[in-house]
C-alpha cells in the first residue's frame, strides 16, 4: 500500500509530518493498529519521539500525529536513510503532479518510476544519491 498527496507549500518538516498523519489516518481506516512509520527527516522523528522540543509552526501538526499514536496498540517511528527511501521520495514527486490524493494497493498500480525503485528495494539493491561535481580547473 502506498500514496501520493499534494501536501501545499511549507517546510520538508511540516510536509513530512503532514504525510505521517495522512498515513496514520489511513492505516487506521484500514483497521490496522501495529505501526511502524520510516522518516529520512531525523528531526521529525525525534520531534515524534518526544527527543526534541518542537518549533511553533509545526506544534498543531505535532499535536495531531500524538493524538493518532496514543491510538495504536504498537507504535515505532524510526529514521531511515534518504537513500533507504527511494519509493516514498519518488511519490512525493508524483504528488506534484497530481491534483488529488493518490492511492496504491498494488505494485502494479505504481507510477513507473516508483515502480522500478520499489523493484529496486525488493532485489535489495542500494540506491546512492547522485551529486553533480563540479570540474576543477587547472591554473594557467
Amino acid at each position: 500500500m502506498a500514496f501520493a498527496a499534494a501536501l501545499g507549500t511549507g517546510t520538508n518538516n511540516k510536509a513530512e509530518m503532514e504525510a505521517a498523519i495522512f498515513g496514520l489516518t489511513w492505516a487506521f481506516e484500514l483497521g490496522y493498529r501495529n505501526i511502524v512509520l520510516e522518516l529520512d527527516l531525523k528531526l521529525v522523528v525525534k520531534l515524534m519521539n518526544q527527543q526534541a522540543a518542537p518549533q511553533w509552526n509545526i506544534l498543531a501538526q505535532l499535536d495531531r500525529i500524538q493524538k493518532l499514536m496514543s491510538q495504536t496498540q504498537k507504535f515505532k517511528c524510526s529514521h531511515v536513510y534518504r537513500e533507504a527511501n527511494g519509493v516514498a521520495d519518488a511519490l512525493s514527486k508524483h504528488s506534484h503532479q497530481t491534483g488529488s490524493p493518490q492511492i496504491y494497493f498494488s505494485q502494479h498500480q505504481l507510477p513507473m518510476a516508483t515502480r522500478e525503485y520499489y523493484q529496486m528495494d525488493l532485489m535489495e539493491m542500494p540506491n546512492f544519491r547522485r551529486k553533480k561535481t563540479k570540474k576543477i580547473k587547472e591554473p594557467p
